[in-house]
């Protein structure tokens, strides 16, 4: 299985990073990723992958319609082929930030396509068929909160709890260890002191930990970016698919770059 996929066009100049006091500038479109550091994602990143589907499996079993509409807003059939990776169209992409705790997993991201008319719908001929598009964001942020949620609730009252819970005990230490806090208020960050970030989508937002992200500049042939770094794992059905690092700017522009294992 091939371990790196390559994003963007790398250029002509050697990989090279140059450390200054808060931030690393980078001369080509390249990032060096450890050994060790590959194989922890590649075993986190499906770890965090089946607790996805689990969860997303279970609000699809126990939520009214109208709230599923409200909060996820893209049909079961076709939300859970994101996840699953039984959709032709494409793959996960989760994003991963390495933090000074550790790797974190702040969401993941799939766009994809629904009809406005079924499959099954003949279209009068030469009339294409019409599609919405989603972005992928609010379902996967939804999700985190979903997540951690019950996370928090299994953790507080697991002593008291008869039955098995939901999560088992490696899944609580697998979002304990990789997932970040996330609710649908902000008043359990407030009360923490901790800082935010809010992602909103219409009458729904998700408020989540702040995770410092190293600072990065990248100067190529085409000029220089400032931002963060992040990296991008791709998942196809269940499975390590690759890495696709990015630098994020201020105004959430990414510039996607080519990763390189050492």
């Amino acid at each position: 299985m091939a371990y790196i996929r390559a994003i963007g066009q790398q250029t002509d100049q050697e990989a090279m990073k140059v450390n200054t006091k808060t931030k690393t500038t980078l001369f080509s479109r390249e990032i060096t990723y450890g050994k060790k550091d590959v194989a922890e994602l590649e075993r986190a990143s499906i770890k965090v992958q089946l607790i996805y589907d689990k969860a997303l499996f279970m609000l699809h079993e126990y939520l009214p319609e109208s709230l599923w509409d409200a909060w996820i807003g893209v049909p079961y059939s076709i939300i859970s082929s994101l996840y699953k990776g039984n959709n032709d169209s494409g793959t996960i992409f989760q994003k991963w930030i390495q933090s000074p705790a550790g790797w974190k997993c702040i969401g993941c991201e799939r766009h994809c396509l629904e009809s406005a008319a079924s499959p099954q719908q003949p279209l009068p001929f030469g009339q294409p068929r019409q599609y919405t598009f989603h972005n992928g964001i609010r379902q996967s942020m939804v999700l985190q909160a979903v997540i951690w949620s019950m996370y928090e609730n299994i953790v507080l009252f697991q002593p008291f709890l008869g039955d098995e819970p939901f999560f088992d005990q490696e899944e609580l230490n697998t979002i304990s260890t990789y997932f970040v806090p996330t609710y649908l208020s902000e008043v359990p960050l407030l009360e923490r002191t901790k800082p935010s970030k809010v992602y909103k989508d219409g009458h729904i937002s998700v408020y989540q930990e702040f995770i410092s992200a190293p600072d990065l500049v990248l100067q190529w042939n085409g000029g220089l970016t400032e931002g963060r770094w992040m990296t991008g794992v791709y998942m196809d059905q269940s499975r390590f698919a690759g890495l696709g690092p990015y630098l994020k700017d201020a105004q959430g522009k990414r510039t996607y770059m080519q990763a390189c294992v050492l």
